[in-house]
């Protein structure tokens, strides 16, 4: 029988931390606390205190996260938000939820949204007016960018700020799978995922880096009152009880999963050493291979909540290593601007070449902490098996 390498897995992962963990979670099940309280402070703090923010707010997704701050920074009806369109969709449903529009602006080879095209799309199409910036042809107000963090490394927050500030737009930094990353620059020394924007998004989702046991997200900003609406909004735009002050909505971070959190934080450095050792595995043996694209790790500390490797042959190597019974995953099979209710209109649809691509040729390898260089071993050496074919028998 052929060894079974899944995808991902927890099992591995629960197993060591269990003995800690359920205890815990029985106590607090016999306090009663099971929204608000203690529990969540506990992490709100603690979180601060890991990425070096001021301020955490707890709430129930990494996509209500993204909902809330854009909420925050007042996003107005039809107004242009710059964003990705290699990325998993919350990063821009959200701003059509709010009824403006996503406007993409392609990768470059980090997979991250490309600082130098955001740069040339508002030199082509936007005015300043009045501290306002102007899209040409629509008349519509371009607020600001919402970055995403992808796959574990940060975007080029140097240009990318460097661009915010100087066309007067804000920064919403979707962090959700970068959870520990950091960068090292001239602007940015060593700070941490969460810290780069003027508000970050964060997702407590069970195959994040920081996995729960079910949905949760955070927020950080280090503005104070940013932080303030945030605390609202997540809570129906309460003060105190029934005293409101805005619209808001439920989503609040329950206790049990704030609990996973803070216990999982105490050994998120060692969780993603772990992966980086494993990518580092992948990257010795697989560089070697001229069909293989092994991931460049250009911006700071990356954390691979994704490995991806590209290949030309991508869906042919896929089902070789599901013959293997090794998991794979692709993400992302289509782009966002692919997607027709993001960009209804026109004037703001563009050209996103360099994610297109992606689309075709990307495949995730499983890089979950608890691999064993056994099995690491076996996906190379499969991958390896396969490069080495003839093209007619890798087709067949």
């Amino acid at each position: 029988m052929k060894q079974i390498i899944p995808f991902f897995s927890l099992s591995r992962q629960w197993n060591n931390l269990k003995k800690t963990i359920e205890p815990k979670i029985l106590k607090l099940l016999e306090s009663n606390q099971f929204v608000g309280g203690p529990y969540i402070s506990d992490l709100e703090k603690k979180f601060s205190e890991y990425i070096g923010s001021t301020h955490t707010i707890g709430c129930n997704s990494g996509t209500d996260a993204l909902w809330l701050a854009l909420k925050a920074l007042k996003v107005e009806p039809n107004s242009i938000v710059l964003t990705t369109p290699f990325s998993f969709i919350a990063s821009s449903s959200e701003i059509a939820a709010h009824r403006a529009n996503p406007v993409f602006i392609d990768i470059d080879e980090t997979y991250n949204i490309s600082p130098s095209k955001i740069e040339t799309w508002l030199k082509l199409h936007a005015i300043k007016n009045d501290k306002q910036v102007i899209h040409k042809k629509t008349g519509r107000k371009v607020s600001g960018i919402i970055t995403v963090d992808l796959f574990g490394q940060c975007a080029n927050y140097d240009a990318i700020k460097k661009i915010a500030d100087e066309w007067n737009l804000w920064i919403i930094e979707d962090a959700c799978q970068a959870v520990g990353a950091h960068i090292a620059s001239k602007l940015f020394t060593n700070k941490k995922a969460g810290t780069l924007g003027d508000i970050a998004c964060f997702s407590l989702y069970p195959t994040k880096n920081l996995g729960v046991c079910g949905d949760g997200g955070l927020l950080t900003t280090n503005n104070p009152e940013l932080a303030q609406k945030l605390y609202k909004l997540r809570n129906h735009g309460r003060k105190s009880n029934y005293e409101y002050e805005c619209y808001g909505i439920n989503s609040r971070l329950d206790a049990i999963q704030a609990l996973v959190a803070t216990e999982k934080l105490e050994i998120l450095d060692q969780l993603n050493n772990q992966r980086r050792e494993i990518a580092q595995k992948y990257t010795e043996r697989l560089k070697k291979l001229d069909s293989i694209k092994t991931p460049d790790e250009t911006i700071g500390h990356h954390v691979y909540h994704q490995y991806c490797i590209q290949t030309e042959n991508r869906d042919a190597l896929k089902k070789h290593l599901t013959d293997q019974n090794i998991g794979t995953n692709i993400f992302y099979p289509k782009s966002l601007d692919k997607i027709p209710y993001l960009t209804p209109l026109k004037e703001l649809q563009t050209e996103c070449p360099v994610a297109h691509k992606a689309t075709q040729t990307i495949l995730a390898l499983p890089v979950w902490p608890e691999l064993t260089d056994q099995e690491i071993d076996c996906v190379c050496g499969c991958i390896e098996a396969f490069a080495t074919k003839p093209v007619a028998e890798k087709l067949s």
